[in-house]
């Protein structure tokens, strides 16, 4: 810049640069970081959504706005179920045609992830063609949501695998119920006929502890079901301690005297007390026990031991058996799991005992460990539960659980091994029983069973002739099935409640299914009691006499 004599601007010399150029390429950066953001946070929009339709209308709603669309369509040729085909806003989830646009409309496949066609999506709008920076975010967004939408199909297809493989296992436990019921009333029959012979007693003794064997595994079937879905509830109340080791013995009893083996139980003298569901803390310690008794050789050991803390119990059932190898051992309480110890004995078992034991125990507060030395070593199961002490609000309703307890056994000798179950009570009198089930065998031998005991009996074989035999001879009870031909059982149930007029009526639901809804939709059809399948026989005449004493006799001709 030259100044002249005035001190005014005379010349000025300089030169002008073009910066556009260095410029640009930032702006594409900051461009390009905030397509990565958007990117990322529609990634984790389309991650939470719970179905295919969410994926569909954010997808829609995505690019509409990132490429200023009029219209997107978004057609998907699976993973949306029919319910789920409607609009939302403006944007079709299932498209049926394109809007008028003066440009070129923009159609992206929608792709899984082995190529093969999942859908289109169809952007247009009236004002201008798409750039190709819109073209590219659009292809972005959309193969996220095709992979989204892929996974939602993968994922919807192991839950149905998953549900179905319960509805089997339910399924199967309740078909596998139905004719356990007749050989066990074929048991009982045995019991009282065979008198004093010697082979048809081991006979019945045999069928007797093998069709309890597979009452126990049934049960385990039903119960994995229910905890797969939360469906298990416990019912608590206080208990002792010994009370439940009492009903576990119980139930492997006959298999350790099968096998001779040696069972020792230490525990304190102290009364210990636990707030539980005692059927299932009993089902717990029968499948430990039962696994000591499966793995363990005729003529070994198992010690339970019993060990008290400040507020815990710990119990530890140890076993002279096989052992668990090191690299099986993490794996025990797995569903399905079986110990193998290299080809010296098949594994018995369902492999969910355990695995159901420990999940009983967790849902109680506890604890449960597997321990071995390994192969030949034996096994230790150990599991800590808390229980009930001086400062808990149960305490007192221990001391009134262990007063009734303690002079309820002033007269019984202490065993931790309770012997044989009662034979049936004598019955007072005789009453009309209707015994309605389509499978003849389980029918015709509880008739059996019970006009022994001096009942009179009527047979039925569907719901329909059970109803018209309650109208001609009003029997005073009836044990019926609730899976029945022509007229199940709930209705049947019904309709003799309706009949009843003032005729006592004991209605007894004698069924395979056994879960809480069950249990609900029978009470509300009419029954007064819901027994599940196989039962022994003896509980259903304990019934029967129970209403004999609170029911005038039947009248005799």
């Amino acid at each position: 810049m030259t100044m002249n004599a005035e001190g005014q601007v005379a010349r000025v010399v300089g030169y002008v640069a073009d910066v556009t150029a260095p410029i640009r390429p930032e702006s594409d950066i900051q461009r390009y970081s905030e397509r990565l953001r958007r990117l990322s946070d529609i990634i984790v929009a389309f991650n939470v959504a719970g179905h295919v339709g969410d994926v569909v209308q954010g997808l829609g709603d995505e690019l509409r706005l990132m490429c200023a669309a009029d219209r997107v369509d978004v057609d998907v040729l699976r993973g949306v179920r029919r319910t789920e085909h409607h609009a939302v806003g403006d944007v079709p989830i299932l498209s049926v045609g394109l809007s008028d646009a003066a440009s070129e409309p923009l159609r992206i496949t929608l792709a899984r992830r082995d190529g093969s066609r999942l859908g289109e999506v169809v952007l247009s709008r009236a004002s201008a063609p798409f750039t190709s920076d819109e073209i590219s975010i659009a292809v972005q967004v959309a193969q996220v949501a095709a992979v989204t939408i892929e996974n939602l199909d993968l994922i919807d297809a192991l839950r149905d695998a998953d549900q179905r493989k319960d509805r089997f296992l339910a399924t199967l436990a309740h078909e596998l119920r139905n004719p356990l019921t007749p050989i066990v009333n074929a048991v009982a029959m045995l019991e009282r006929v065979a008198g004093s012979h010697s082979g048809v007693a081991r006979a019945k003794a045999t069928i007797d502890r093998q069709s309890s064997q597979l009452v126990r595994l049934i049960d385990d079937l039903m119960d994995v079901s229910r905890v797969t879905q939360d469906r298990l509830e416990l019912r608590r109340e206080v208990v002792l301690l010994r009370d439940v080791f009492e009903l576990a013995f119980e139930a492997v009893r006959p298999m350790i005297i099968e096998r001779n083996l040696h069972l020792t139980v230490n525990m304190p003298d102290e009364s210990i007390g636990l707030f539980v569901d005692p059927a299932r803390l009993a089902q717990a310690l029968t499948n430990i026990l039962s696994n000591a008794v499966k793995y363990t050789d005729p003529n070994g050991d198992i010690l339970v031991a019993v060990h008290m803390t400040t507020d815990d119990v710990r119990i530890e059932v140890s076993d002279t058996g096989i052992g668990i190898p090191a690299e099986q051992l993490e794996h025990v309480f797995q569903m399905f799991s079986r110990v193998y110890d290299h080809g010296s004995r098949m594994p018995a078992g369902l492999g969910i005992g355990l695995a159901l034991a420990r999940r009983l125990v967790e849902m109680h507060g506890g604890t449960m460990t597997a321990h071995s030395a390994g192969v030949g070593q034996g096994s230790t199961f150990r599991f800590t539960l808390p229980r009930v002490v001086r400062s808990d609000s149960h305490h007192d309703e221990l001391l009134k659980v262990d007063a009734d307890r303690s002079r309820a056994s002033e007269n019984v000798p202490d065993s931790p091994l309770p012997m044989s179950t009662p034979r049936f009570v004598p019955v007072v009198a005789g009453r009309r029983v209707l015994v309605v089930d389509d499978n003849i065998d389980a029918a015709d031998s509880l008739a059996l069973l019970l006009e022994r005991e001096g009942h009179q009996i009527s047979v039925a074989y569907d719901g329909e002739h059970a109803v018209r035999v309650y109208a001609e001879q009003r029997p005073e009870a009836v044990v019926m099935d609730i899976g029945l031909p022509l007229l199940d059982g709930y209705e049947a149930a019904r309709a003799m409640r309706l009949a009843q007029g003032d005729h006592p009526l004991l209605l007894i639901a004698l069924t395979g299914w056994g879960q809480g809804e069950d249990r609900r939709r029978s009470q509300e059809a009419g029954f007064d009691h819901h027994l599940v399948k196989p039962i022994s026989p003896r509980t259903i005449h304990a019934l029967l006499v129970e209403h004999t004493r609170l029911a005038p006799s039947a009248p005799t001709s």
